[in-house]
């Protein structure tokens, strides 16, 4: 009896181990634990709210409600290519499979600001479509089997067919799955987005495809990025050596370019150990930058120094040759060489930005951050019209702002009315501050975004931290914070200083701190709850102007971070002139713009400058570089600098 008993209760267990194994999903995160640290450690997002405030938080809000919740209603056929691959009636373009992951990585983050619940059921909504429309092999896209990645080129003479940006559908959507999964927990997403990577891992690596092989290198490389994001959420080898594959082999690559109509290989990190920068690289397009992300990924990693190095070189050539007055990036779609140009994609600068922040947590420079400021406040900020809800297509330095549903209207589809690669971007893009405004790392946490907010975040060990800003910014100078935090803890509030400000003064309970700008002031103390930090940010007027032969004697004249432009009007014409005397000397004024001043022409009229978001989102006419005297010289860029402003 007694040996009957324990062979049943042996069987019992059996069944019972067996039955755990066999529910087990195949996934990389049930088997291997995922990577805790890599060999650099580097400032992360730790962020859990940011609960922004103030005119910024009502124009985020404001697209929040506009735009996201009502998306899907208005956009019902959005997963209808994903669902029924094999339907011709359904307009698609090669870029197709993006339009989702776009748009929930811009939700990720929105929820990370606001934790609105509205928000919260939207990207779950999306998760649930991503899930029931991923084929059984984890294919996720909107193509037929038989015309998945390059199967529809291959064997065709080069030149025969373009391809697609399949594999480019892929890496955002991915990303934005796993973007969702680190901020809300959702299980499903990284579920789905395992598979969809397992899949892509099959076809590339396994069945030895090449991803150049799809021509649009500079797109479909991007999934190296996805591949080592993945491998840090799941530690599954695979991931980590296909996105090494990527950049030292495919990089190298030949494909057939659709714009040179020539042959190339990008080899971005062969050309900056050539001392080329970005523009001066085999491939220059915007999508480019996504892939460039793999580097900073990789170097935390794997402690390899030539990604370090490359990605270090990269970043500034792009400042000094490609990035405009507004803060965005490259000319047209691309880098070209010409920071003067008019109008940068609104893609461009959400690919610039991401990168940027990516360079920032590896850098741990706070001249980074100043341009992550200097783009959330122009260019971001800019791309969104005066409905809160239209994106632009062009950033335009100068001119008329156009609503990206206009302009890209052929990438539009039945059912899918509002879907072009700008529109379902733009929620990313305004968002991305969620990224970058307050990041932890051993020493401490970094605070790089003033304005009117109640943000809540992590010490590395885990601590709950608040700071509560209570201030005008960027309208104004003066910041109060309010620090809580659950415990009492030592660590280093690392407050980012702009390059632009002379002279800001930084207190703590009263007791001073040497401020110097264009560096974090390091603040070393046992923080408690009740602690109260004071900034007055030196808010003077600065200008950046032209270079010699460039674009004439004209000037772009900022307050804080804010770039001041005037609206073209019947008296006030676009070739309108302003002495930079005249420009030191303006006062605020009322207006409708974030912050408005008033001063005079050279010919004695009045004129109001605004900040540039103001300025050109309700469709009028507008200027950014001004013209006016010789007052001014140029400065030349200098990396270990003040590569911009001109304060004297």
């Amino acid at each position: 009896m007694k040996k009957s008993l324990v062979i049943l209760l042996f069987c019992v267990l059996l069944m019972i181990v067996l039955g755990c194994s066999d529910s087990q999903p195949s996934t990389p995160n049930n088997t291997v634990k995922p990577v805790e640290e890599g060999k650099i450690s580097m400032i992360k997002n730790n962020t859990i709210n940011l609960n922004l405030h103030g005119v910024v938080g009502d124009i985020l809000t404001a697209n929040e409600q506009k735009w996201l919740h009502t998306v899907l209603e208005k956009n019902p056929a959005l997963f209808d290519g994903f669902e029924n691959p094999n339907d011709v009636n359904i307009m698609k373009t090669m870029w197709h499979g993006e339009f989702p992951g776009k748009l929930l990585s811009g939700i990720a983050q929105t929820y990370l600001i606001n934790n609105d619940p509205a928000t919260k059921q939207l990207g779950d909504t999306i998760v649930e479509k991503f899930k029931s429309v991923q084929q059984p092999d984890g294919y996720l896209g909107p193509w037929p089997e038989n015309a998945r990645y390059n199967k529809d080129i291959l064997n065709n003479p080069p030149g025969s067919t373009w391809g697609k940006w399949d594999t480019w559908g892929h890496y955002h959507c991915v990303y934005g799955l796993l973007r969702w999964y680190q901020i809300t927990g959702n299980k499903d997403a990284l579920d789905v987005a395992t598979k969809a990577l397992d899949c892509v891992y099959d076809y590339f690596m396994v069945q030895k495809n090449t991803f150049a092989s799809q021509n649009w290198g500079e797109c479909n490389f991007a999934i190296s990025h996805a591949f080592a994001l993945m491998y840090e959420a799941t530690g599954k080898q695979e991931y980590l050596d296909a996105a090494e594959y990527i950049v030292n082999t495919e990089w190298k690559t030949e494909y057939l370019d659709f714009y040179s109509k020539g042959i190339l290989a990008c080899d971005w990190i062969t050309a900056t150990e050539e001392n080329k920068a970005f523009c001066q690289s085999n491939q220059t397009r915007w999508e480019s930058l996504h892939t460039l992300e793999t580097l900073c990924v990789l170097y935390r990693i794997t402690g390899n120094e030539r990604y370090q190095k490359a990605l270090d070189s990269l970043w500034w050539g792009m400042i000094q040759y490609d990035r405009h007055n507004t803060g965005s990036f490259g000319t047209g779609e691309g880098a070209n060489g010409d920071p003067y140009g008019d109008g940068s994609e609104t893609c461009n600068v959400v690919a610039w930005t991401s990168l940027s922040i990516d360079y920032l947590k590896m850098s741990e420079n706070s001249y980074v951050a100043d341009e992550l400021e200097l783009s959330f406040y122009n260019a971001q900020l800019g791309t969104l019209l005066e409905n809160n809800r239209e994106f632009t297509y062009m950033n335009l330095s100068s001119g008329t702002r156009q609503s990206a549903l206009i302009i890209l209207e052929g990438h539009s589809f039945t059912g899918g009315r509002d879907m072009s690669c700008c529109q379902a971007n733009g929620n990313r893009g305004i968002t991305q501050v969620a990224e970058w405004a307050l990041l932890t790392g051993k020493k401490g946490l970094y605070l790089n975004y003033y304005g009117e907010s109640d943000m809540q975040t992590t010490t590395i060990s885990g601590n709950k931290v608040g700071l509560k800003q209570t201030t005008k910014y960027p309208a104004e100078g003066q910041v109060t914070i309010d620090v809580t935090v659950d415990k009492e803890e030592e660590f280093t509030l690392y407050l980012r200083i702009p390059t632009w400000s002379e002279n800001t003064k930084v207190s703590v309970n009263g007791q001073s701190y040497q401020a110097q700008a264009g560096k974090y002031c390091e603040i070393k103390r046992v923080w408690k709850t009740g602690d109260t930090i004071k900034l007055d940010i030196d808010m003077q007027i600065h200008f950046w102007m032209a270079e010699n032969n460039t674009i004439g004697t004209k000037t772009s004249v900022y307050y804080g971070p804010l770039l001041l432009s005037f609206k073209v009007t019947d008296s006030i014409r676009a070739t309108a002139k302003i002495n930079i005397s005249d420009m030191k000397q303006m006062i605020k004024t009322e207006g409708n713009g974030i912050v408005n001043f008033k001063t005079v022409t050279t010919t004695g009229k009045e004129i109001i400058l605004t900040d540039y978001y103001s300025a050109g989102k309700d469709g009028t006419q507008f200027v950014s570089w001004i013209g006016t005297n010789k007052e001014l010289e140029p400065i030349s860029f200098n990396k270990n600098g003040n590569p911009i402003w001109n304060n004297k």
